[in-house]
């Protein structure tokens, strides 16, 4: 009997094992290795003693404008020739001259840089034409030929006021001031040589001198007279214009005279024949008046500045080419072009 009961445990056991091996449940999956994440090391620390600057803000850009228009011009009819700023100048052959300093300037009107051409010492007259430049610089009346550099002396110790050129002459005129002998207009030749008095003058007088062709007219401030004298040798002189007193300055055109009168500030022209005295211009007080081709061409004060006027052949009516010139005394000069005329900024040709 025990030994039945052993073989039944026995086989018992070995189907239990057996059902086990059969049966035994699969073993669980391995779980994936954690991804690495990277360490981010935090920036070191700032152990320096020295305050660190604090950012500062920054400024706004400023919207992009565009440039201003240029400044419109002075004179909108006139043209600058010469940046120099010369009271004094004259203009012939295309060139314009002045005194800068102790030097005679010759600078095209057409551009280019001045170039010295001789010597001045306090010229404050000079006049041109085609020969060359001639003016009264320390006693001396001077003469520069053109295209030759270097002043020549026309006459020596002379106290002169330049009046006018032809081919063959320069004349001058010595005023009637105290201490000043023999006084009146006076010619030298072109040449030089010893000057000439050709019209006398009494004491205290002061004429200005217009060539034209072969006649001089010559103004007197004192005796307040225009007179007529040829040019030819041993001409008498012949007045033809009284009751002036005042006269600084005279020209003419083909048919008529023009002077101005100081105590009147004003500007008059006559037929040369004779006739009524015209005024045509006031407030006149820089004592110049130019003719050429019968445009005459003057200066009239406005407030505290002078305006260029301008009177054409034939017209009853003064035009103004400008207002607004700053020189107190600006110069005038005229050619066959048109008007030239001195201000602080320079030199400026208006066209006919």
């Amino acid at each position: 009997m025990k030994k039945f009961i052993a073989a039944v445990v026995v086989v018992v056991g070995l189907g239990l094992a057996l059902r086990y091996a059969f049966n035994r449940p699969a073993k669980p999956a391995r779980k994936p290795a954690p991804v690495a994440v990277p360490v981010v090391e935090p920036p070191p620390r700032v152990t320096s003693s020295e305050p660190q600057p604090e950012p500062q803000p920054q400024p706004t850009p400023e919207p992009t404008r565009p440039p201003p228009p240029p400044a419109p011009p002075r004179f909108p009819n006139a043209t600058r020739v010469s940046t120099a700023m010369e009271e004094s100048f004259a203009v012939a052959g295309g060139v314009i001259y002045y005194c800068d300093g102790k030097s005679v300037m010759a600078e095209p009107i057409s551009g280019g840089a001045p170039k010295v051409v001789g010597e001045c010492d306090d010229a404050f007259e000079l006049i041109a034409d085609e020969q060359g430049v001639v003016y009264c610089s320390n006693n001396q009346l001077l003469q520069i030929t053109t295209g030759i550099a270097g002043s020549h002396v026309l006459a020596d110790n002379v106290e002169c006021i330049l009046a006018a050129l032809d081919d063959k002459y320069v004349y001058f005129s010595k005023p009637g001031f105290e201490g000043v002998e023999n006084p009146g207009v006076y010619r030298v030749a072109r040449g030089g040589g010893t000057p000439e008095r050709i019209h006398a003058t009494r004491p205290k007088e002061q004429f200005m001198v217009f060539s034209e062709g072969d006649v001089l007219w010559i103004s007197a401030w004192s005796a307040g007279t225009i007179t007529k004298l040829p040019k030819a040798p041993g001409a008498k002189a012949r007045t033809v214009v009284t009751a002036q007193k005042g006269i600084v300055d005279v020209a003419a055109g083909s048919s008529s005279l023009y002077w101005i009168v100081e105590t009147s500030s004003e500007l008059r022209r006559r037929k040369k024949p004779g006739g009524v005295i015209q005024v045509i211009g006031r407030g006149v007080d820089v004592e110049t008046v130019r003719v050429v081709d019968d445009h005459v061409y003057w200066f009239e004060r406005a407030q505290d500045e002078q305006r260029l006027m301008h009177l054409a052949p034939g017209a009853e009516v003064a035009e103004e080419l400008a207002t607004g010139l700053r020189m107190a005394s600006p110069s005038l000069q005229v050619d066959s072009v048109g008007a030239y005329v001195s201000d602080l900024d320079g030199i400026y040709l208006f066209k006919r």
